[in-house]
């Protein structure tokens, strides 16, 4: 509770010095952890029966609910490369300072797998509109063979979809064998009139 009063005080004190998006932005980002750390909670209470004879329980569930958070943020639930500042002490560059930092590494990956597996996997995640989508689909896709062949008409020009055959070249005057080049399934080859 002291921390809440202490928040709320210094978000009074800043709003002469900020914009009102600028405070709400913070009272939702507040929410938001607020949010997150007690579902992180509920589910190290619920998953927590399962990792009873750890060596380093209390360092296991501060990973589990790290990474359970990491997850409900939107994050991918990949381990950091680095753990947490208070772990870079010097009493952890011991044997067991570095088995502690292990169990927490596995913390963090099993509570981002237990956010994923609770069904939070993209809480994070704003939704688009459906036309949106639609068109990012679209983009995607890769063009059709009708429109190879209007892209022909249009230009007048030879389009070769190349994803089905290789291309070969006639020989040269020299009297060598055709070349034949290489596919290349990403892009079409384009012949010009003149070539």
């Amino acid at each position: 509770m002291r921390r809440f009063t202490t928040a709320l005080l210094l978000m009074a004190a800043m709003s002469g010095l900020t914009g009102c998006a600028a405070i709400c932005d913070g009272i939702i980002s507040m929410e938001m952890d607020a949010r997150n750390d007690v579902l992180a909670l509920k589910a190290w209470g619920h998953w927590s029966r399962v990792y009873d004879d750890l060596d380093y329980p209390w360092h296991f569930s501060k990973g589990f609910k790290e990474g359970y958070v990491a997850v409900l943020n939107g994050g991918s639930g990949c381990q950091p490369t680095i753990p947490p500042q208070c772990y870079w002490k010097p009493c952890y560059q011991t044997l067991e300072g570095k088995n502690k930092i292990h169990a927490w590494f596995d913390g963090f990956s099993h509570g981002a797998l237990a956010a994923k597996q609770d069904g939070y996997g993209d809480m994070g995640q704003i939704p688009i509109s459906p036309t949106a989508r639609a068109n990012i689909e679209a983009a995607r896709r890769r063009p059709s063979t009708n429109v190879l062949e209007n892209l022909e008409q249009m230009s007048g020009t030879t389009v070769i979809d190349d994803t089905q055959s290789e291309l070969l070249l006639a020989p040269e005057d020299s009297g060598d064998d055709p070349q034949v080049l290489p596919r290349n399934p990403d892009r079409p080859i384009q012949l010009r009139p003149y070539e």
